[in-house]
C-alpha cells in the first residue's frame, strides 16, 4: 500500500509540468512546481485516495558578520562624564576636576571628538582669634578670613583615543588632546582693601590613559591618568614705565579622572 502512495505522488509531480503546458491560456490552471517543494503525501480522507500536497522551503540569509547584542557599539559614538582631581606643578594645592568628552568611533577601536573640563581650586587665609567650649564638649573656634583667592581652569580640546577590543574583561585605551585653555584667577586682601581679578589665555595639550570595566553593552567605568601641558597669558600696561608686559601662568600638571561611559 505503501508503494503504491508513493507512486502516485511522484506520477502526480511529473505530470505537473505537463499540465502547466497543456493550459497554458488560463492562469488558473497553470501549476508549475518550485524547485524547493517537498512533496508531503497524505490519504485524502474523503474518498481515500493520496492527497500530495507541496510545502516551500524558506531559506533566511545569514548575517556576514556575528556581535552580541549586549556588547559596545560599533562605529556609534561614544559619551563620556568624569570627575578627579588635579594637582598643578609648584606648592599650589590640588584642584577638583569635572568634565566630558564625546565623540563619533571611526572604527571599533579609534574615537575621535571634543572634550571640556572645569578644573576649580580655591585658598582661604585666617587667624584664630580664639576658641570656648561649646555644648557637648565641641570646641567653638573665632577666625578672622585674611585674604581668599580662587582659580577656575577651562581646558577646551579636541582629541584622539585608541581602545583595545570590547570583549576584554579591562579595556585599556589611550588619548592625546590639543586645544585652549582659558584660565580666571581672582583674590581678595581683606586686610589692605586689595582685589585681583584676571583672565589668562593660551594653548595646550593633554594625553592620558586608563581602561574600562563594561557594566553592560552600552555603559562603562573609566578611570585615567591625564598629564596637562599649557601656558597661559595676558597682556598688561605696566604702571611705572607705561610699557605693555606679558604675564604668564604655567598650567603644568597630572591629575586623575573616573568617570561613567556610554554608546549610541
Amino acid at each position: 500500500m505503501k508503494r503504491t502512495i508513493l507512486a502516485l505522488a511522484g506520477a502526480a509531480l511529473l505530470a505537473s509540468p505537463a499540465w502547466a503546458h497543456a493550459d497554458q491560456g488560463s492562469a488558473a490552471s497553470a501549476f508549475v512546481p518550485s524547485a524547493f517543494a517537498l512533496p508531503i503525501v497524505g490519504m485524502d480522507v474523503s474518498n481515500g485516495s493520496p492527497a500530495v500536497t507541496l510545502e516551500a522551503v524558506r531559506y533566511r540569509p545569514r548575517e556576514r558578520y556575528y556581535r552580541p547584542a549586549d556588547r559596545g557599539p560599533q562605529n556609534g559614538s561614544l559619551t563620556q562624564l568624569h570627575l578627579g582631581f588635579y594637582d598643578p606643578e609648584g606648592n599650589a594645592d590640588n584642584g577638583f576636576v569635572l568634565g566630558m568628552r564625546g565623540g563619533p568611533l571611526v572604527d571599533p577601536h579609534i574615537q575621535v571628538g571634543a572634550m571640556a573640563d572645569w578644573v576649580h581650586r580655591s585658598d582661604n587665609q585666617s587667624t584664630v582669634l580664639g576658641s570656648t567650649p561649646g555644648p557637648g564638649g565641641t570646641t567653638i573656634e573665632t577666625r578672622r578670613e585674611l585674604a581668599r583667592s580662587s582659580s577656575n581652569l577651562f581646558p577646551v580640546m579636541g582629541f584622539l583615543q585608541v581602545q583595545a577590543d570590547e570583549n576584554l574583561p579591562f579595556i585599556p585605551y589611550f588619548g592625546v588632546g590639543g586645544g585652549y585653555e582659558v584660565l580666571f584667577l581672582s583674590a581678595e586682601d581683606f586686610n589692605t582693601g586689595n582685589s585681583f581679578d584676571a583672565t589668562y589665555g593660551g594653548w595646550g595639550w593633554q594625553a592620558w590613559g586608563g581602561a574600562a570595566v563594561p557594566l553592560s553593552g552600552r555603559s562603562r567605568l573609566t578611570g585615567e591618568i591625564f598629564v596637562n601641558q599649557a601656558e597661559a597669558h595676558r597682556d598688561v600696561d605696566d604702571p611705572t614705565t607705561g610699557e605693555t608686559v606679558r604675564e604668564i601662568v604655567t598650567l603644568n600638571g597630572v591629575g586623575m579622572r573616573f568617570g561613567l561611559n556610554w554608546g549610541f
